[in-house]
């Protein structure tokens, strides 16, 4: 017979879902639905948690003596503790030196890892404010990319702002026309205007044109000048 198989309560991996959500499966409702969120308990590294636990669990509740009192600093109880495992684990060196098969060496093992889990407790402590801080500092580094995005994104904007308005500073009152390039704005002639024009060229023998003389668009102009130099 074959080894059993360890069957994972973790959810699949992401691509296998992934692959699940095609077009089709969503057009005909067969993509997979999202895990149900856990409620009561749950199993992690072969440890049961309860969902309302607090992140750091006090000591009492796991079934460990407490070496410290509830308000202390954490500083203070560090170097307290930092010591006091240097000194057992002396005292343990003598013990295995001197009478390795007594009961002392037990109790000095379990000292030593009594010593070590509250070390462990007081540095999780700080984890709630190591990850105040992460975030904090990230924060403030896309800000600061961001900033340092608008500032650039500003001169930029200022440099081009510069070179069009010596553009048009450099333009002569002036300037030539050329043929085929621009669109003349011209004003329609107002119809009283033409008819008094007509009437006034029947009875003399001289024909008189009444034109509008074109005024020249310069926006089209500046236009034809920019795609010159480009």
């Amino acid at each position: 017979m074959g080894e059993p198989q360890q069957v994972s309560a973790l959810p699949l991996p992401p691509m296998q879902y992934i692959k699940e959500y095609t077009d089709e499966n969503l057009r005909r409702g067969l993509a997979p639905k999202p895990p149900l969120p856990v409620k009561d308990s749950y199993m992690m590294f072969g440890n049961q948690f309860q969902c309302d636990d607090l992140i750091i669990r006090p000591l009492e509740s796991q079934g460990i003596e407490r070496l410290c009192p509830l308000q202390f600093d954490h500083k203070k109880e560090l170097r307290k503790l930092n010591m006091s495992i240097l000194v057992n684990f002396l005292d343990l060196l003598d013990i295995l030196i001197r009478s390795p098969g007594t009961i002392r060496r037990e109790e000095k093992l379990e000292d030593l890892k009594l010593l070590f889990v509250h070390m462990h407790h007081l540095i999780n402590e700080y984890r709630p404010h190591q990850a105040r801080e992460t975030l904090r500092v990230m924060m403030e580094v896309q800000k600061r990319n961001r900033l340092e995005t608008a500032e650039r994104f500003q001169k930029h904007l200022e440099q081009v702002v510069e070179m069009i308005q010596n553009c048009l500073n450099s333009l002569p009152d002036d300037l030539a026309l050329p043929d085929g390039d621009l669109h003349l704005k011209t004003e329609p002639m107002d119809v009283q205007e033409a008819s008094s024009c007509t009437a006034r060229s029947e009875p003399s023998k001289e024909s008189t044109v009444c034109k509008k003389e074109p005024s020249v668009d310069k926006d089209a102009l500046m236009c034809v000048i920019i795609d010159e130099m480009t």
